[in-house]
């Protein structure tokens, strides 16, 4: 399809989220012409109707026109006018997962998946390759700073890519080598139970061929059990001389950390522009691949060093010399622990203050003892109201009886109606002393605190 037919025009639904937007770009560079419609204006829209898209604002039937492939996001459901007008017309529809299978069956595919970390550690992959001068097409789900975006357009064999597990989507791909980062107990709605989240990921590992190759992550538990059920070809990653991977030697400095890499006879210091042990691990993934792809262990090496992070990864929206505000993604329990044991090593000296904005009434529920449980872990918590995502509030689960709970085991939670009272409080604690802020969640926060931010 995709090396025959340039003139098919392509609609994505919900085209401003950052898994889709990447796609539409590289799709853009190929040739395509692409349309897409978003609730709201944002850069990333920008971004693409200045690339070439033609871009709706709100979902409308009448954006249907003229169009022979309709591309959604894991956001759109069956009653988006857009989709219903696309059955009627009977257009085809496809996932972007299936969008995505379809960039990868033409090329060499490596495919990054994982509860936790793989924006990270696709990130990292796509930079490593890039160093070396390989071309790569890479699709992410965030903004690297060493590609520039969220996506580019290479003329070489490989695609790497972030595979979304969050709806069994990643299912459709076939990719040559993969990585596994970690397998959690998230996306619960979908799955109904541990196990079967588990058996995705079997599945996902087996997909790729009697030649590919699979990284996994020793240091985490689900993970390991894999080494039982997969049967392809598989490397391990972890520490202290366990995998075939490993980082020992950990050190910690200003703005990242130092670590040693062996691998057989190799033996190597690499600094990391990071913090956290796992963002090493998420390294130890990139380079265990690239290494595996044909890339030297020394390249492998100098290309992670160069890494310069992904937006919304402890990303600091502003840094003075007695106050601060870091910006994290992290909205599960687990993201949440890995992110607060750094942020307390790192400002072990101030006071340190956390925003959390819960993202989803059914996640909430599903981990609400352990929200309870990693958010006394700091010194002051403020939570904001659930972020819904299109769900429906589900009874007695409210951040208000949240912050009661934890107040119950810590006493160190305030319960904030909204991002004015917020602001309030920031400019209060910037004039207190020398703190630390970090701003957690998947929803409005990261937009609504750069707004914050930009106006202190």
């Amino acid at each position: 399809m995709f090396g025959i037919n340039k003139d098919l025009n392509i609609h994505f639904i919900g085209i401003g989220g950052i898994g889709m937007s990447g796609i539409a770009h590289v799709l853009i560079k190929l040739g395509y012409k692409i349309s897409g419609s978003d609730i709201s204006e944002s850069q990333t829209v920008k971004d693409l109707e200045a690339a070439g898209a033609k871009i709706f604002l709100g979902h409308n039937e009448s954006n249907i026109k003229d169009v022979q492939l309709i591309v959604y996001s894991s956001a759109i459901d069956n009653t988006n006018p857009e989709v219903k007008k696309a059955v009627d017309l009977k257009i085809p529809i496809v996932k972007r997962a299936e969008m995505l299978a379809e960039l990868m069956r033409l090329k060499y595919g490596i495919a990054v998946a994982g509860s936790h970390g793989k924006t990270t550690t696709t990130s990292m992959l796509s930079t490593i390759f890039k160093q070396n001068e390989l071309n790569p097409t890479c699709i992410v789900g965030g903004v690297v700073k060493n590609l520039a975006g969220q996506s580019i357009s290479g003329n070489s064999k490989f695609l790497i890519a972030e595979a979304d597990e969050s709806d069994g989507s990643f299912l459709f791909l076939n990719p040559i080598m993969s990585i596994i980062t970690n397998i959690d107990n998230d996306h619960l709605d979908f799955y109904k139970s541990e196990e079967n989240i588990f058996k995705a990921f079997v599945e996902f590992s087996n997909k790729v061929p009697f030649y590919g190759c699979v990284a996994i992550n020793t240091e985490d538990k689900n993970s390991e059990r894999l080494l039982t059920e997969i049967k392809r070809p598989y490397i391990t990653y972890g520490f202290d001389n366990k995998a075939d991977y490993s980082a020992s030697d950990i050190e910690l400095m200003d703005g990242g950390c130092r670590f040693l890499l062996k691998h057989e006879d190799f033996s190597r210091e690499v600094n990391l522009k990071m913090l956290g042990d796992y963002n090493i691990l998420n390294a130890l993934a990139a380079v265990s691949i690239s290494h595996q792809a044909g890339i030297s262990l020394e390249n492998c090496c100098s290309g992670v060093e160069a890494f310069e992070g992904v937006g919304r990864r402890f990303e600091y929206l502003m840094e003075e010399s007695h106050f601060c505000v870091i910006d994290d993604y992290a909205h599960h329990p687990t993201e949440i622990h890995h992110i607060l044991s750094t942020f307390n090593k790192k400002y072990h000296d101030r006071k340190k203050v956390c925003f959390f904005q819960p993202h989803r009434f059914s996640r909430t529920k599903e981990h609400w003892s352990e929200f309870v449980e990693v958010l006394s872990q700091v010194d002051e918590v403020n939570i904001l109201p659930i972020y819904a995502a299109s769900e429906i509030p589900v009874e007695y689960i409210d951040s208000e009886i949240l912050v009661k709970n934890i107040n119950e085991k810590s006493k160190n939670a305030n319960y904030v109606d909204g991002f004015e009272s917020a602001k309030n409080i920031i400019m209060g604690l910037r004039k207190e002393g020398p703190c630390a802020i970090l701003t957690l969640g998947a929803g409005s926060i990261s937009k609504e605190m750069r707004s914050i931010v930009a106006s202190l």
